[in-house]
């Protein structure tokens, strides 16, 4: 175990700590950002709607201590007259276990960790400190995620899912695209890198599905840190065994996915991403559902040499909504009836990176911008919510053409990073239902 990268989140809340004693003030001081570690004292509900407030005891949860105290490393004494209060939000984030949920699941006596809102951290007097959550979980599921190699052993079941019989594993799954009143969907797959632990290298994690792997069944260059797109269909009353999505002509080392197909599934548009990651928008057409896929035509658009993640719509399909990246960032730019594309309005491209372009009824537009689910309609932009009391992240919302399902992908909290899972819910104008990953959902 590597002591000085597993343990230097620590340095954080000990200077936190440390700070407490040098000020002395009857109103909010602010004080620098850092995550909160600490044990959960109260949990009550706040004058302001929709506002909590958790009270912690701060101080080092009991596994770190432990691991100190094994190491022969000293446990840092912090101020145990210090109190913690956290407003907790509908903005707010909470991870109990594998998905996100709710405040509800979390009980006194429970041990968290809580990353603030930046700029929201005060202190009040010597013994009180203020901040909101941005994020708050269990701190058995933050060391999981943020600090596994402070881990004797990953948790049994850290890399499974792994069936290719399955839509979703623990590897990436992303953009999902739906046909035939969703009894069909689209969506990109490839497999995570492996998080080493106690200095041996880790296998790729996720499911090898078909199409991943060369003749002499080594793992295709694109297949670990890539993606390729893939269909599966709901038959026989299961989803079937999803299966590659081919194309001629794209490199071995590149990534691929749809971003949007007609209802025929006669044709698509699709993004091929090079391993520098400029991207390119294609199309590519076929007779029938049984027929392959013609050879890729480059489709120009203006914005820059990195564009992709477009979506025809429009009675005619003439209308063209796609993605501009630069330079890390992103915006979307729109083209109708075959007029020169420009930049959509300030009200959708801001600062920040907008991408994930999917019309829905009414031309309404589904996109994201940052971490954010959103949908510009009836001239207004509103952040689109799973059911909750707490925000329950998602993102690539797509719906049917009807209108009455939305497919997405949710996040799942595992070791060292995110597994996004594709799922679906029912959609009732903005309104979106209960979510159900798409491999548990049966169509009617």
């Amino acid at each position: 175990m590597t002591t000085n990268r597993n343990f230097a989140v620590l340095g954080l809340a000990v200077l936190m700590a440390a700070g407490c004693n040098m000020q002395d003030a009857t109103t909010p001081v602010p004080q620098p950002d850092s995550l909160v570690l600490g044990r959960i004292a109260a949990v009550r509900e706040s004058a302001d709607k929709g506002v909590w407030e958790v009270e912690i005891n701060e101080g080092l949860p009991e596994t770190m201590q432990s691991a100190m105290r094994h190491e022969g490393r000293p446990v840092p004494q912090l101020d145990k007259d210090v109190k913690v209060r956290i407003r907790v939000t509908a903005d707010t984030v909470c991870v109990a276990g594998e998905r996100a949920s709710g405040l509800d699941d979390f009980r006194v006596g429970q041990e968290v960790a809580v990353n603030p809102v930046p700029g929201t951290t005060a202190m009040v007097g010597t013994k009180l400190l203020l901040a909101d959550a941005a994020e708050m979980y269990l701190f058995s599921v933050y060391q999981v995620r943020y600090l596994p190699r402070s881990l004797q052993a990953l948790p049994a079941g850290a890399s499974l899912p792994d069936d290719p019989k399955l839509v979703n594993s623990a590897g990436l799954e992303m953009t999902p695209l739906a046909a035939e009143a969703g009894k069909v969907v689209y969506f990109a797959a490839g497999l995570r890198a492996g998080v080493p632990t106690s200095g041996n290298d880790a296998p790729p994690v996720g499911a090898v599905r078909p199409g991943m792997r060369d003749a002499k069944g080594a793992l295709l260059p694109w297949a670990v840190g890539g993606y390729r797109p893939y269909r599966t269909a709901w038959e026989n009353g299961a989803w079937s065994q999803p299966r590659p999505v081919e194309f001629a002509g794209i490199a071995p080392d590149a990534s691929a996915r749809l971003t949007w197909v007609n209802g025929g599934e006669t044709a698509c548009l699709v993004e091929v991403m090079q391993p520098n990651g400029v991207r390119g928008l294609y199309s590519s057409e076929r007779a029938d559902t049984k027929a392959p896929w013609a050879a890729l035509v480059k489709v120009d658009v203006p914005g820059g040499p990195s564009v992709g993640d477009a979506q025809r719509f429009g009675r005619q399909l003439k209308a063209l909504v796609w993605t501009v990246y630069d330079q890390g960032s992103s915006d979307l730019w729109l083209s109708t009836e075959g007029k020169p594309g420009q930049p959509l309005e300030p009200r959708i491209n801001t600062m920040g990176p907008e991408y994930a372009p999917r019309i829905g009824p009414n031309n309404c537009l589904y996109f994201c911008r940052a971490d954010r689910q959103l949908l510009f309609a009836g001239g207004v932009v509103q952040e689109v919510r799973l059911p909750g009391t707490q925000r329950r992240p998602l993102l690539e919302a797509a719906p049917s053409a009807d209108g009455k399902l939305i497919f997405f992908r949710v996040p799942r909290y595992t070791v060292g990073a995110l597994d996004w899972d594709l799922a679906v819910a029912p959609l009732t104008g903005a309104t979106l239902g209960q979510p159900v990953l798409l491999d548990l959902w049966k169509p009617e």
